[in-house]
This record gives structure tokens, C-alpha cells and sequence, in this order.
């Protein structure tokens, strides 16, 4: 069966459709992130963005610096491992020629003894007219070994004094960095000590000044009731009808009362010059008592730091290598081939 849908229908209908569609439209307008603008604040997002590029620009400069550093750091890499080629390199010509000038053909390698053709030929080569076993060259070996002994010894006592040399200018490198820190460090102790001196002076002459102004306003106070006083209508003549012996009575009792007053301010007077003398001598204890603490840390620092400069003294004496005139270690020979020996 067909819907008929009448005319009122058909536009309540359409009205409802268009009413929706426009709610659609103004949600989409509203909560869209991208395109709305009601309830956004456009500074603070343009802080936001000028606060991201410098972020990216910090960022950016960090990274320079650390790729030129890291750029530095392999430079002197590089610097260092050619420097250490080079020594190898001279190291190995060293031990090359060494082989060459100080070796017998006897001692090398093409020398082999497990040969009978090239024993029968060395033994022929080397048989020297004389008694059987006699070595006519004995002399001249033993002046060669001496002569390389000497060299020997006197290249370790050079590298000895270098080592000896450079550990007392490393000594006195870190002397001087220590003393320099020291000083630093007690130059800061006594800047703040001398602040806080300072300070508490500054705090007592402002306790001084405080109780002084406070004295000042009351001693106003007092002068304005007294004037106030003075304003008695008996003292005036033509003021009133009262009696002659109540106006002598009331100057009586004000002058009384001003007697009293001068008590109390000569009172007053003391007390507040006593409390100044306690501010000055607070503060003057204090800063004694500042002093001798200063005083006190500086004698433990020096303390602690002779008995720091002699423990590394007695660290570098026990590292030092015990060598006496002459010795050779046996490291020293490790350099040369003694394979075929």
C-alpha cells in the first residue's frame, strides 16, 4: 500500500532536514580542530610556534657545536695514530738496522743447522787455521757486547731521566692546579663569610632603626595626649564659673602627671639605649663567632690537604720504579729477535 505524504508533512519534513543539516554544518564549523576559530587563542599559539623555532634553532646549533667537536676530537684521533705509525715505523728501521750492523751471519735464519750440505759448508767455512775449538774473534766480540751494553745502559739512564723529568712536571702541574683550587675555593669561603656578615649588621642597624622609629611614634603619641591635656577649660580664664581651688588642683595634678612622663621617657630613654648596646653586641658575637668559624675551617682544609699532598707523595714514591745505576730489565730485550738463538 502507497505512502501518501501530504503537502504540511512534506515541508515540517524538509524544514526538520534543513534544521539538521545546518546543526551539521555548525558542529563541523565548531569542533573541527583545523578549520574552527571561536575559543582558540591565536597569541598563545603563535607563542608556541616562535617557541618551537627556537627550540629547533637551539637544537640545531647544539648538534653544530657537537659535530665540530666531534670533528676536533678526530682530527687529533687521526693526529695521534699517525704520530704512533711514525714511531713504529722509525721503531722497526731502529730494530732493522740494529739486526743488520750487530748480528753474525751465524745467528740467522738461513743458517739452518737441520741442513748437512749447509752444515758441512759452514763448517768448512768456519774452520780457522789453529788449535781445534780456538776463537780468534773473541776479543773483538767481547768489545762489541761491551760497546752494546754501554749503549744499552746509557739509552736506559736517558729514558730514566725523561720518565723522572716528566713525573716532576706532572708533580708540579697538578701542585699548581691544586693551589690555584684551593684558593679559589677559600676566596669563596671568605667572600661568604663577609656576606653574611654583612647581612647581620645590615639586620641589626635595621632592628635599630625599627625600635628607634617605634620610640618616635610613641613619644608623638605621648606629646600630642599631653597637649591634648593642656587643653583644660579651668586654665583659661573666662571658661567657666567653677571654683578657684579646682583649676589649682587640676595644674597640680597636671604637672604631676607631667613629672611622671619625664620619668617614663628618661625611662624609655635607657631601656631603648640599653637595647641598642644588645644589637651591637649581638652582632659584634656574632661576627666573632663567624670569624673563629672561618678560622676553624680554614686550619681543617689545611689539614686536609697536607694530608692529601702526603698520600700522593707517598703513591708516587711507591710507584716509582725502584732501578739502580746499571740494572736492565728484561722488557729491554724483548724488542730484539731471538728466535734463531
Amino acid at each position: 500500500m502507497f505512502q501518501v505524504e501530504l503537502p504540511r508533512e512534506r515541508k515540517a519534513r524538509e524544514s526538520v532536514e534543513r534544521r539538521r543539516s545546518n546543526e551539521t554544518d555548525r558542529r563541523e564549523r565548531i569542533f573541527n580542530d583545523k578549520f574552527r576559530t571561536i575559543g582558540v587563542d591565536k597569541e598563545a599559539l603563535d607563542l608556541q610556534v616562535i617557541e618551537k623555532l627556537k627550540q629547533k634553532s637551539q637544537l640545531k646549533n647544539q648538534e653544530d657545536a657537537h659535530n665540530a667537536e666531534v670533528q676536533q676530537y678526530n682530527r687529533a684521533a687521526g693526529l695521534l695514530q699517525r704520530r704512533h705509525e711514525e714511531a713504529d715505523r722509525l721503531e722497526h728501521q731502529a730494530r732493522a738496522a740494529f739486526w743488520h750492523q750487530n748480528q753474525n751471519p751465524q745467528s740467522r735464519r738461513e743458517f739452518d743447522l737441520n741442513d748437512p750440505a749447509a752444515l758441512k759448508k759452514t763448517q768448512s767455512q768456519m774452520v780457522l787455521p789453529g788449535l781445534l775449538g780456538e776463537d780468534p774473534e773473541s776479543g773483538s766480540r767481547q768489545q762489541r757486547q761491551q760497546e752494546q751494553l754501554r749503549d744499552w745502559l746509557l739509552q736506559q739512564r736517558n729514558e730514566l731521566q725523561q720518565k723522572r723529568l716528566q713525573n716532576k712536571l706532572n708533580a708540579l702541574l697538578d701542585d699548581r692546579n691544586r693551589e690555584e683550587m684551593d684558593r679559589r675555593a677559600m676566596e669563596l669561603q671568605n667572600l661568604e663569610m663577609a656576606k653574611r656578615k654583612a647581612d647581620l649588621i645590615n639586620d641589626a642597624n635595621y632592628n635599630v632603626a625599627k625600635l628607634e622609629e617605634k620610640m618616635n611614634r610613641e613619644r608623638q603619641q605621648r606629646e600630642e595626649i599631653a597637649l591634648s591635656a593642656l587643653s583644660i577649660p579651668a586654665l583659661y580664664p573666662g571658661a567657666n564659673k567653677k571654683d578657684p581651688a579646682e583649676p589649682l588642683q587640676q595644674v597640680t595634678q597636671f604637672q604631676l602627671r607631667q613629672v611622671l612622663e619625664k620619668k617614663r621617657l628618661d625611662m624609655e630613654r635607657k631601656q631603648r639605649e640599653k637595647d641598642q648596646d644588645w644589637l651591637l653586641l649581638d652582632s659584634a658575637r656574632s661576627a666573632l663567632l663567624l670569624q673563629r668559624l672561618q678560622e676553624k675551617q680554614n686550619k681543617q682544609l689545611r689539614k686536609q690537604l697536607d694530608s692529601v699532598n702526603a698520600q700522593l707523595a707517598q703513591i708516587r714514591l711507591q710507584e716509582m720504579p725502584d732501578l739502580k745505576r746499571g740494572r736492565i730489565d728484561d722488557v729491554f730485550f724483548t724488542q730484539f729477535n731471538t728466535c734463531s738463538r
